[in-house]
C-alpha cells in the first residue's frame, strides 16, 4: 500500500471536535496519513449533543443516523471518530478501511461484530480520561467529607458555621477506611492518590486479581466487606447488564450509616429510587454524584431536594488532557499498524 493509500476520517462531534482530534494525530502526517475532517451533529451544543447519544451504551450505533459518514468512507484506511456511530452500514460502505479508532475508552458507538465480519481492527483509548475522573472522584470525596461547600456558600453570605462538638466533626482521613468499586485505569489512579492521605484502602474487582489489586496499594476484599467497611465507597466499574443497579436497597443497608457513596462513573450502577430512600432515611451518610440515571436532572428531582447530597453536571472527566490523549492513544496505535505491529489498544 502507498503512501497516497493512506487516507484517515477524522469524524469529531460537538464533544470532541475534528479540530482537536487533529492536534492530536498530525503526526502521523510524516507518516504518510492524510487527513480528511467531518463532524457529526456539529449544529448542536455540547450539552445538547450529550442528550441525543446518552443511550448510546445501551442502544448500540445502529438506531443512529450515520449517513453523513457513510457518504464520506470510501477509500479510508483508517476511520477516527468519537462517539460518531460506526453502524454496520459504514462498514458496508468502506472498501479500503483496515481500522476503527475511538478517542474514548468505550466501543460502545462501533458495531465491532460488524467491524469482525468485514475484518476491521477497532482501536479505543482506556484510560485516557483516567487522571482527570481520579483527580474529580477523590477532591469530590474530600470536599463532601470536610464540608466544604457547605463553609464555602454559608461563609461567602456572611455566616460563621464553626461547629465544636467532636461528635459533629469530621475524622481525619487517615483514620478512614476507603472502598474502590471497580479496579481498572480509573479505580488504580484513584487509590493511588489516596494513599498519600494514609487511609485503610480496599478495593473489590472480580476481574482484577489479588495481586495486581496489592501492587497498586490496596487491600483485595469482597464486596460485602468494602460496602460494610468503607466510610467513603467510591464507584469505578463499567456500565453493563451485569453492573446495572450493582447498588440497590441490600447494598445500602449493609453499608455505614454514616458512609459517603461517590458516583463518577455511570448513574445506571446506582438505584436511583434506593439511594434517595437511603439518603432519606440515614441507611448511609450522604452522596457524591457527577453522574445519573437521568441527566440532565429534571428541576423536580427528588435528589435536589436531600441536604446530604453533592452533585455536578457529568463532567469529573472533563479536562483539555483528556480531549486529546485519547487522539495520541489512537494514534500510537495507527503507527504500530503502518510498521505492520500489533496494536496495544485493539478490542478483542
Amino acid at each position: 500500500m502507498t503512501e497516497t493509500d493512506n487516507r484517515a476520517l477524522l469524524c469529531g462531534d460537538p464533544q470532541q471536535p475534528s479540530s482537536a482530534m487533529y492536534e492530536s494525530v498530525a503526526s502521523l502526517e510524516d507518516r504518510g496519513v492524510e487527513f480528511e475532517r467531518m463532524d457529526w451533529y456539529e449544529d448542536l451544543s455540547a450539552a445538547e449533543f450529550r442528550d441525543v447519544t446518552m443511550e448510546m451504551e445501551e442502544r448500540g450505533p445502529n438506531d443512529y443516523d450515520a449517513s453523513t459518514l457513510v457518504d464520506r468512507v470510501e477509500g479510508v484506511r483508517f476511520l477516527l471518530v468519537h462517539k460518531a456511530p460506526v453502524s454496520r452500514v459504514v462498514f458496508e460502505r468502506a472498501d479500503a478501511l483496515e481500522a476503527v479508532a475511538t478517542t474514548r475508552g468505550g466501543t460502545e458507538n462501533v458495531d465491532r461484530e460488524a467491524a469482525a465480519d468485514h475484518g476491521v481492527t477497532v482501536l479505543h483509548a482506556p484510560g485516557r480520561n483516567a487522571d482527570a475522573v481520579a483527580d474529580y472522584a477523590v477532591s469530590f470525596a474530600l470536599a463532601a467529607h470536610r464540608r466544604i461547600p457547605f463553609f464555602v456558600e454559608t461563609t461567602g453570605c456572611g455566616g460563621w458555621e464553626l461547629e465544636f462538638d467532636p461528635a459533629g466533626l469530621p475524622r481525619d482521613v487517615t483514620n478512614l477506611t476507603i472502598g474502590i468499586v471497580g479496579f481498572g485505569h480509573v479505580g488504580r489512579n484513584v487509590a493511588d492518590r489516596w494513599a498519600g492521605f494514609g487511609p485503610d484502602i480496599l478495593a473489590y474487582d472480580p476481574y482484577v486479581d489479588d495481586g495486581a489489586v496489592t501492587e497498586a496499594g490496596a487491600r483485595p476484599a469482597g464486596f460485602d466487606e468494602t460496602l460494610a467497611a468503607a466510610d467513603i465507597v467510591t464507584i469505578h466499574a463499567r456500565l453493563t447488564a451485569d453492573t446495572r443497579h450493582l447498588f440497590g436497597p441490600d447494598e445500602f443497608d449493609r453499608m455505614r450509616e454514616d458512609a459517603l457513596l461517590v458516583n463518577t462513573a455511570r448513574g445506571g450502577l446506582v438505584a436511583t429510587d434506593a439511594l434517595v430512600d437511603a439518603l432519606r432515611n440515614g441507611a448511609i451518610g450522604g452522596a457524591a454524584l457527577d453522574v445519573f440515571e437521568e441527566e440532565p436532572l429534571p428541576d423536580d428531582h427528588p435528589l435536589l431536594a436531600l441536604e446530604n447530597t453533592w452533585l455536578s453536571p457529568h463532567t469529573a472527566g472533563s479536562t483539555r488532557d483528556a480531549v486529546y490523549n485519547g487522539g495520541r492513544i489512537v494514534a500510537d496505535d495507527i503507527e504500530a499498524l503502518l510498521d505492520s505491529r500489533d496494536p496495544a489498544h485493539r478490542v478483542e
